[in-house]
């Protein structure tokens, strides 16, 4: 294999275990601080998740109707000061629990040293992704990730809050952009130079990761161990998340997909791709021209 795109969440690392254990922390200081339950709360911010289609909605607090009753007429830097406390315990926990599967650092610079390209491609939000990228240190072992740019309301300490020190490239795709449409995938490998045939796309999810690479011609690897999550973390995700009933039980039935959509190969740990494959820098009479448009996106650092 020439080149290596990894899906983020739940293949590199178990995005569950961090997420909700932070969410869980930031409901309970900001439903003290707003004089509701923590279930109202959860409702709110599943309100917000729905509207913008994203469970990952930077500050979506401060879009709760929790917020608009207890705080109205404020400004969003005026609310944010107030509920500051429950974004410190947010961050603190996401601090303690974001962390990359034990075997992704030594197998990743393994392959990295063969020369063989290693990028990241991910449904989250380019402010989401950079800011995971860089805690996780992963501008070490990926030459970028490409991701949808977040499209919402700017970071209430002004612009240049929002804006994070430069970590990782991020080659930022259209907001149509999505999976599984396996155009991203071909146009992935044109940009990097190497034929889809000669890539190897590695994801937690049957129905959009695997599907998708191998539509585009791609060696498709499933990532079964980031499927295992704990069920109590699991059903707080649901309560909160932006999914309808038909994707989560997409996600729930991965047995079932498995029989339908067959990956070219099952792994049960991230070290187990140097057991399957062989990677190795392209040939240069491989290589086609890499331009920088041919996602039709932007790139920023």
């Amino acid at each position: 294999m020439n080149a290596l795109i990894l899906d983020m969440d739940n293949t590199l690392y178990d995005w569950v275990a961090y997420f909700v254990p932070a969410v869980r922390a930031m409901v309970t200081v900001a439903a003290n601080l707003l004089d509701v339950s923590e279930e109202e709360l959860r409702g709110d911010l599943q309100v917000v998740h729905h509207r913008h289609g994203n469970t990952e909605h930077p500050f979506a607090l401060l879009e709760t109707t929790a917020v608009e009753r207890r705080l109205p007429a404020m400004s969003q830097l005026v609310r944010h000061e107030y509920l500051l406390p429950a974004f410190t315990a947010f961050n603190e926990v996401r601090r303690h629990h974001l962390r990359l599967y034990g075997d992704v650092t030594s197998t990743l610079h393994t392959i990295k040293a063969t020369g063989c390209h290693i990028v990241g491609h991910t449904e989250a939000k380019d402010v989401n992704i950079s800011s995971r990228a860089r805690a996780l240190g992963l501008e070490a072992m990926l030459e970028a990730v490409y991701a949808p740019r977040f499209v919402g309301p700017p970071h209430p300490l002004g612009a240049d809050r929002g804006s994070t020190p430069v970590a990782i490239e991020i080659r930022v795709l259209p907001p149509t952009a999505r999976k599984p449409n396996p155009e991203i995938a071909r146009r992935i490998a044109e940009q990097l130079g190497v034929p889809s045939a000669h890539c190897l796309y590695v994801g937690d999810n049957l129905s959009k990761d695997v599907a998708m690479a191998k539509r585009a011609g791609m060696q498709a690897a499933w990532a079964r161990y980031g499927t295992h999550h704990d069920p109590e973390l699991w059903r707080d995700l649901v309560k909160l998340s932006h999914w309808d009933p038909g994707t989560v039980r997409a996600a729930e039935s991965t047995g079932d997909d498995s029989a339908r959509i067959a990956p070219d190969v099952t792994l049960d740990a991230f070290r187990e791709l140097r057991d399957h494959y062989t990677f190795a820098a392209a040939p240069e009479s491989m290589r086609t021209q890499v331009t920088s448009d041919c996602l039709a996106a932007e790139s920023t650092e």
